[in-house]
């Protein structure tokens, strides 16, 4: 999960969405990374970039070959997967998700699973991490983006306030910009606006109360 912060960060630095995925096998070690390109031309060591497709986990599975699938690989994403990357998980035969903090937009997408019994043969274990500071740190870089560029959905703030006050801080204030302008790394990020993440968890553990 370290290592898919560091990717949300990377990703947020580039202008996109602020979102990372890693996935590993049996052992623990990591096999396919990914994160999110939507706003990007140029897919890097990712396969996608500058659609709709060019989520985290997407860009992750799409390092996969087809012999690789396996209920023994893990995905470790640092926001709740959506519609398209839960699908594409499914798809994957993907064993376990590891996922770092809840999306207001996708409550209840495990419900997917009982569409039919073809989908909930190789549906994934889901767990979660408890809501902390990086949780709320894995929410705050998406939000952030959507404010700055201004398409935010209104079912963001009004499940995540605070994390969504802050966003807005940052964006009037440059700050987020600034570090990223600068090359601050994910931890020095961290440090510097952990105080003011630790004051959101609570909104994180509701949400994942009705998700």
């Amino acid at each position: 999960m370290a290592r898919a912060v560091e990717l949300a960060w990377e990703s947020t630095c580039a202008g996109s969405l602020g979102i990372g995925a890693t996935i590993t096998d049996g052992d623990g070690a990591i096999v396919a990374t990914g994160r999110n390109r939507l706003y990007e031309r140029d897919p890097g060591d990712d396969h996608l970039a500058g659609s709709a497709l060019a989520h985290a986990e997407m860009n992750a599975l799409a390092k996969l070959r087809l012999g690789e699938r396996s209920d023994a690989l893990t995905v470790w994403t640092t926001l709740q997967p959506c519609l398209q990357c839960s699908a594409a998980i499914r798809m994957s035969r993907i064993g376990c998700v590891q996922v770092l903090a809840p999306d207001p937009l996708f409550r209840e997408l495990h419900r997917m699973r009982d569409i039919s019994p073809f989908i909930a043969r190789y549906w994934p274990v889901h767990a979660r991490r408890d809501a902390d500071a990086v949780a709320a740190f894995a929410l705050l870089l998406p939000t952030h983006t959507m404010i700055f560029w201004d398409w935010i959905h209104d079912g963001w703030p009004s499940a995540l306030p605070g994390i969504a006050a802050l966003a807005e801080q940052l964006v009037a204030t440059r700050e987020l910009v600034d570090y990223a302008t600068a090359g601050r790394t994910v931890d020095e990020v961290l440090a510097s606006l952990w105080n003011r993440l630790d004051a959101c968890v609570d909104e994180i553990e509701a949400l994942w109360a009705v998700s």
